[in-house]
């Protein structure tokens, strides 16, 4: 019996560990696509000054350069939507939460109370990849829009007769 004791106990801290392992992982993916994010906005907000200033030059590629400063606003927007549209719940807890999460513990001992926690930290490990993929969704938009910017706006200067003059 003891050793069925034992087994639970140690069955009930390798889940703990392993839930509190998948929370942090999702917290890394988390700050890796922010981290992305947070890099391409400076060089989108870069490439549309640039563009901006191109497109008032009043030279023969202004319109060209006016599509792309569009383009370039378009992934600026997308990334600061990307970067505060969503928030990690996180699985620390004070005190009176981890009481209000033991309350419904079937018994009182240390291997359930052990895997209501893992249970609670898998959950938040959940409801947190489901927001994970709504950032992952967020930068690969950014990374279509950067990448499709300077081809849409040459094809579309084209269609405009902005290079009628070459």
């Amino acid at each position: 019996m003891t050793d069925d004791k034992n087994f639970a106990l140690w069955l009930a801290k390798e889940k703990r560990a392993l839930a509190d392992a998948g929370y942090q992982e999702a917290a890394l993916s988390f700050d890796r696509i922010k981290g992305r994010l947070g890099t391409v906005l400076p060089l989108s907000v870069t490439l549309t000054t640039a563009s901006l200033a191109g497109a008032f030059s009043q030279r023969e590629y202004s319109m060209v350069c006016a599509f792309m400063a569009l383009g370039f606003g378009i992934t600026s927007c997308l990334c600061a939507m990307g970067l505060y549209a969503t928030t990690l719940l996180s699985k620390n807890v004070g005190p009176d939460m981890v009481d209000t999460i033991l309350s419904d513990v079937p018994e009182r001992d240390e291997t359930h109370a052990t895997l209501w926690m893992a249970y609670t930290a898998s959950y938040i490990t959940a409801e947190n990849t489901k927001m994970i993929e709504k950032d992952r969704r967020w930068l690969k938009a950014v990374w279509i829009s950067l990448s499709l910017t300077p081809v849409v706006s040459f094809l579309l200067s084209v269609v405009c007769g902005g290079w009628g003059s070459f």
